[in-house]
């Protein structure tokens, strides 16, 4: 039998099938400001460093690498708390370890991370310009929602551990 998820749903009570509402999958909003920022090159370029400079070369790969660990460890967690990766879904369980134990939204966070890593892999300024923009499309898309939607379902486990952690860093 495999083991029961911790959760902050009593035993043997059935968690409603709600969903927490967002408004698109959450890698559709970085994507969606690194398209606008490849448009804005375009019509503006405006290089962040000299493109012949070997070093971006090598912030953008530690930038990438640190965030496909970051989300790489954030999904294997959520995993084995048997609870889904997709907000789509119905949460399972307050998921409190590996990286959620530092952030809340670990995942959210690689990809600013994999959006700054490709700003420094263009050379692209408008990547980095258009990060406040990406950190406000998830917070009023996905995060408000998601957190609203955690503290009903889970109540005071949730609202604990959102007064421990912080919600980026």
């Amino acid at each position: 039998m495999p083991p029961t998820p911790r959760s902050s749903a009593p035993a043997g009570s059935e968690l409603p099938r709600e969903t927490a509402g967002v408004l698109a999958p959450p890698p559709a909003f970085p994507l969606v400001t690194i398209a606008l920022a490849e448009v804005l090159r375009w019509w503006r370029p405006l290089p962040l460093i000299p493109a012949d400079r070997w070093w971006r070369w090598v912030l953008a790969a530690a930038l990438l690498g640190t965030a496909l660990a970051i989300a790489s460890s954030a999904i294997v967690t959520l995993r084995r708390a048997r609870t889904p990766v997709e907000p789509w879904k119905p949460t399972r369980a307050v998921v409190t370890d590996g990286p959620f134990a530092i952030s809340r939204n670990p995942i959210y966070l690689a990809f600013l991370a994999i959006q700054l890593s490709y700003a420094w892999a263009r050379p692209n300024v408008w990547g980095v310009l258009l990060i406040p923009i990406t950190m406000a499309l998830l917070h009023w898309g996905v995060i408000a929602r998601e957190e609203r939607y955690l503290a009903k379902r889970f109540g005071e486990p949730y609202m604990a551990y959102a007064q421990r952690v912080r919600r980026w860093l």
